[in-house]
């Protein structure tokens, strides 16, 4: 952590030391703290007290220095003022509409054509296309784990070879924004895929802690995965000029995953209801609105399933925050 210097060195310290001991990611928070601290410092501030026009000073000034991340920033002092009011302390509590904005990117869902040609494309990937030379042999493993486990982009990215148990099929999830564990299981045809990967690892004398590495031992970079991942998507659809390919991420491997189950569900005439505390813990959501979410997001054929509750699930998602890495 940057050292602080303001009046709120010491509740900006015990605050994020607070969240730590609940469980909560502080990457965004304590980065906009610590820019909060420097503007107070900056216009000389001096009382424990959060007033007003200090909070949408800082906002504004951001603002007009055309600086990103409004929402974020937001959220961080918006989080931090209700800490202080906890406390005691005059705070300005700014209203979350300033702050909260939806995000104009929609997931996209993979049709079963489209999953099949990608994962084909996995398998084909000419080494001319790609940079490091073991991502022909990671391609088709890292992103079906993906898929079929539902795994964010930096989980899987971070997973060491202790965390991926091939015998049992057991994934442990660590390294995540909730900085909560969690365990997954593999289903068999993924388990077949990773003791043959592993293998081939072994034959290719990568030597790394990281179950997924670069050529030379090291993780994969959220860039580098996503120059993967396009350079498959690419390969998967060979015939359609780049201007009019969809917009693909790897993240809506982890949409599309949520979607099959919610579907398999639906078609099993579960109750989406009862069943969504399941999704939510085997995906590592740490609120029930961002597993929800995924109900807004199914197939136009779904929206009228008697399964789906529409006037509950809209009462409980007042915030969705599923676009972190």
């Amino acid at each position: 952590m940057t050292k602080l210097s303001s009046c709120f060195a010491c509740d900006i310290k015990a605050f994020l030391e607070f969240r730590l001991g609940l469980g909560y990611s502080n990457y965004s928070f304590e980065f906009y703290l610590n820019k909060f601290d420097e503007y107070c410092c900056s216009v000389n501030h001096e009382t424990r007290e959060l007033p007003q026009d200090l909070v949408m000073g800082w906002l504004n000034k951001a603002m007009e220095n055309g600086e990103k991340g409004l929402p974020c920033r937001g959220r961080a002092i918006r989080t931090f003022a209700k800490y202080l009011n906890s406390e005691g302390v005059s705070v300005y509590v700014a209203p979350v509409k300033y702050f909260e904005t939806k995000s104009s990117f929609v997931p996209y869902i993979l049709s079963t054509i489209e999953l099949t040609a990608f994962f084909e494309a996995t398998d084909t990937l000419p080494k001319r296309n790609i940079v490091d030379a073991f991502g022909t042999t990671v391609a088709p493993v890292i992103f079906r784990m993906m898929y079929t486990c539902g795994l964010r982009p930096s989980e899987v990215r971070k997973l060491t070879c202790k965390d991926v148990n091939s015998d049992t099929g057991e994934i442990l999830v660590s390294n995540n924004k909730t900085r909560k564990e969690r365990v997954v299981v593999m289903s068999d045809d993924m388990i077949r895929l990773c003791k043959e990967y592993e293998q081939k690892r072994e034959d290719f004398f990568v030597r790394s802690i990281f179950y997924f590495p670069c050529i030379d031992g090291t993780a994969y970079e959220n860039q580098q995965l996503n120059g993967l991942f396009k350079n498959c998507w690419k390969h998967a659809n060979p015939n359609v000029p780049k201007a009019k390919l969809p917009i693909v991420r790897p993240y809506d491997l982890r949409h599309c995953f949520a979607s099959a189950v919610l579907q398999k569900w639906l078609d099993e005439g579960r109750d989406l209801l009862a069943m969504i505390p399941y999704l939510r813990t085997y995906m590592g959501h740490e609120h029930i609105e961002d597993t929800v979410y995924y109900i807004h997001i199914l197939p136009e054929r779904l929206v009228n399933s008697p399964g789906v509750n529409w006037e509950l699930m809209d009462s409980i998602m007042p915030e969705v925050s599923v676009w972190e890495d």
